[in-house]
């Protein structure tokens, strides 16, 4: 299991490294341009007032205020640019971990050691939630010493609750992903399965947010459970959303470990 968790790092290493990078320059971005927006917050809530509802609903915006650095990174960071990095990332992961062997003919050859398929499933899961978590670390807390550096106050329990929220949101995704991953030999249906359905997702949450017919839409959405205002700006951590990420992990890892268990992989 070892063996599978260390070529899995060493395979994917630029990968990691360039998501990390990126999350971590687009952090510094955001936290050096706020010291600007601070001194000038009222002109830009007032600015931001003239934008019609509707666009703010539709991103699941409701507090439009630069007075903190916390209301900030929930509307340029955390509402959209953090979901679709770790998407990707996630996505790609558990493309890369079973499907990708089974299409290139090397699954035959690692299922032919004295491992069980269950170790080789839950070894390609835990990769890819250590990744995960190293990731989130990095994204989220690299503030406090942006933070620091740009002499900018910041609620450290803030980030603490987006943490957590955040990574459960990318654990949710993975082990979607990678239950696909388990019941196709292609990488790309789960690439095209997995986005397909995130992308459904985010539409059904933005016509529910705009049409008040539609409202019960929501509750299919991951979107609407990833809520950023609530954790990062209020520092809440909504019970229902903790239940859904989590509810969601277990039933997709336990479908996928059943599935990879027992297919055919030469099918």
């Amino acid at each position: 299991m070892f063996t599978i968790f260390i070529r899995t790092i060493k395979d994917k290493k630029v990968f990691i490294i360039a998501y990390c990078l990126f999350a971590v320059l687009m952090m510094f971005m955001y936290v050096g341009m706020y010291p600007s927006i601070r001194d000038k917050a009222a002109e830009f809530n007032q600015l931001m007032e003239n934008y019609p509802k509707e666009f703010f609903k539709a991103f699941n915006i409701e507090t439009i205020s630069f007075d903190k650095i916390e209301n900030f990174l929930a509307l340029e960071n955390y509402s959209i640019i953090w979901p679709i990095m770790v998407m990707f990332m996630m996505i790609s992961l558990a493309g890369y971990g079973i499907a990708r062997e089974i299409e290139k003919g090397t699954a035959e050859i690692l299922l032919a050691k004295p491992i069980s398929r269950l170790k080789v499933y839950f070894t390609r899961y835990l990769t890819g939630a250590i990744v995960l978590l190293f990731f989130t670390v990095v994204s989220v807390f690299s503030v406090i010493p942006l933070a620091e550096i740009y002499n900018v106050d910041y609620a450290l329990g803030n980030h603490v609750k987006i943490f957590v929220l955040s990574f459960l949101l990318g654990l949710a995704v993975f082990s979607v992903s990678l239950m696909f991953s388990a019941m196709f030999s292609e990488k790309g249906k789960v690439y095209a399965l997995t986005g397909g359905l995130l992308l459904l997702m985010y539409v059904t949450n933005l016509i529910s947010n705009l049409k008040e017919n539609f409202e019960n839409l929501q509750y299919t959405s991951f979107f609407y459970y990833y809520d950023v205002n609530s954790a990062l700006i209020e520092n809440n951590m909504d019970k229902l959303s903790v239940c859904v990420f989590v509810g969601v992990t277990i039933v997709c890892t336990t479908i996928g470990a059943i599935w990879f268990n027992k297919r055919d992989i030469a099918a």
